[in-house]
């Protein structure tokens, strides 16, 4: 059985995306990118924590601490996810169209993977969006020497949103249902409208205390 993403020494994730290996691919390395960006956001909040200076703040600082710790492992466990919808993809796409049966269960087979995938990059997306508020909120209002590591919980959060929004968008492509590709191209423009609005934000606050 294969190691799981979330559990290999970094070195032998990026060799392995670095090799003829379908899986891991640009969906899990992004989601890995989630993860970190949630831990440091995570970070500033734990380095904000206990200290007299930023005692208003306390309990916020602790919400964020359990809230990032959340969100890195549901990053984690999306790396993995990715990778099991694309093996499914690529399965279907593998199935036999020699018959109009076959073509059929192959069709069919198609649109429900390709429904997975995109249902799954679009959690990746929204996860995002959540990483960055949080990182706002340390930039803001936590310790003032972590502020960089609160922009770099938000471009990490941004780039990964914008990697999974083309996994989105390509897996719509084995898509037929129209109800679905409008409803999901409807929640990926608003979570990308919401991730380049707190990218900004975020920068712009960084930039102002440097």
């Amino acid at each position: 059985m294969a190691t799981e993403f979330a559990k290999q020494q970094i070195e032998a994730f990026v060799q392995d995306l670095n090799s003829t290996k379908p899986m891991p691919g640009g969906g899990s390395a992004a989601a890995i990118c989630g993860s970190m960006a949630a831990a440091l956001a995570g970070m500033s909040a734990h380095m904000t924590a206990g200290k007299k200076k930023y005692a208003a703040v306390e309990d916020k600082m602790q919400q964020i601490m359990t809230a990032t710790k959340l969100l890195q492992e549901e990053m984690l466990a999306m790396a993995q996810e990715d990778a099991d919808m694309y093996s499914l993809v690529l399965q279907a796409y593998k199935l036999p169209k020699n018959t109009e049966e076959e073509a059929a269960q192959r069709a069919k087979a198609i649109e429900e993977a390709s429904k997975t995938a995109v249902v799954g990059s679009l959690k990746v997306t929204g996860a995002c969006v959540r990483i960055m508020k949080l990182a706002y909120i340390t930039v803001t209002e936590g310790n003032q020497m972590m502020v960089t590591d609160g922009s770099a919980s938000a471009l990490l959060a941004r780039a990964c949103q914008q990697v999974a929004a083309y996994n989105v968008r390509i897996n719509l492509g084995g898509v037929k249902d129209a109800a679905v590709r409008d409803e999901a191209e409807r929640m990926l423009a608003g979570h990308l409208s919401e991730g380049e609005a707190l990218q900004a934000k975020v920068l712009k606050e960084v930039d102002e205390r440097l």
